[in-house]
């Protein structure tokens, strides 16, 4: 059924349960599993340094993804980095990549925006494609 899935990460801690989800969901389609993250951009009011500290986070970004692209099996090759507001450069990367299926996690408890979370919220209502949210549970 799905033949290309996109994870989303925001590459927290209580993202684990919402990784091994993703690659198993994979592993069930025999579908391509690439994994991206948004790095939301830094509004630069003039002061110097902020393009230093927005090229170290998209730094930090890719060695973790990278860690997590290790754990879930996912070469390097489909790991993604973008630079934006997470909503629009998840739908933009779904599009680009083709895929059929968008996994993201959601961390909220109250409330329909808040249960989805303002990301996973926008991310639902205009994809092209199935989304699979995973709820993040406090142990």
């Amino acid at each position: 059924m799905y033949k290309h899935v996109l994870l989303a990460t925001d590459l927290s801690d209580e993202n684990k349960d919402t990784l091994t989800k993703a690659r198993q969901v994979a592993d069930l389609f025999s579908a391509k599993l690439s994994i991206m993250h948004a790095v939301e951009p830094i509004v630069n009011y003039g002061y110097v340094g902020i393009t230093d500290l927005e090229d170290q986070l998209v730094n930090e970004a890719k060695q973790a993804l990278a860690k997590i692209g290790a754990t879930i099996s996912v070469a390097p090759e489909d790991q993604w980095i973008a630079i934006g507001p997470a909503k629009r450069e998840i739908l933009s990367m779904s599009e680009e990549l083709k895929v059929d299926l968008i996994i993201i996690g959601s961390h909220s408890e109250h409330g329909l925006a808040d249960l989805l979370g303002s990301t996973t919220n926008g991310v639902l209502h205009q994809s092209h494609c199935d989304i699979l949210t995973i709820r993040h549970w406090k142990k």
